[in-house]
């Protein structure tokens, strides 16, 4: 006897993959900016200030770390919002979400932003949402955790 395949919820998958990329969003953003704020200080006025102490070698390897942090976070939480085929939705919102970065890195103030870490965060995030995605998946299955929520 094969077991059904488990049901795909489509609004689940719909507000996983948003909530994901609205979360990824502005917990980097809130991160990036008390980064900057709290090593710049009263010198961080404008755009351009605020791009320099950005810019500090220190200052992009906190933002790194930061983005893999909350890219394997989003992934986990909308893996947890799709409650099955935690793979794919966490995908799709990887891909969306590296289509955001190149296009945020290709056009506009973050052209100023070395090519190293450009690179590095292009290169992190998606795999890092797949990453948290899989952990939430082998947890729903090491739990027997059923499409409804429930324990088997």
């Amino acid at each position: 006897m094969t077991e059904q395949a488990e049901p795909v919820d489509l609004a689940r998958g719909i507000t996983a993959i948003l909530g994901a990329l609205v979360l990824f969003s502005a917990l980097t953003q809130l991160l990036e900016y008390t980064l900057v704020s709290a090593s710049g200080g009263d010198t961080v006025k404008d755009m351009v200030s605020y791009l320099a102490a950005l810019n500090r070698p220190p200052i992009l390897a906190a933002k790194a770390v930061g983005n893999v942090m909350v890219a394997l976070l989003t992934g986990y939480l909308a893996g947890k919002i799709a409650r099955t085929r935690e793979m794919m939705f966490a995908g799709i919102a990887a891909a969306a979400e590296t289509c955001s970065l190149v296009y945020g890195f290709t056009m506009g103030e973050y052209v100023a932003l070395p090519v190293w870490i450009r690179g590095l965060l292009l290169l992190t995030t998606g795999p890092a949402m797949m990453a948290g995605a899989w952990i939430r998946m082998q947890a729903r299955l090491a739990t027997g955790e059923r499409a409804t929520g429930e324990s088997a």
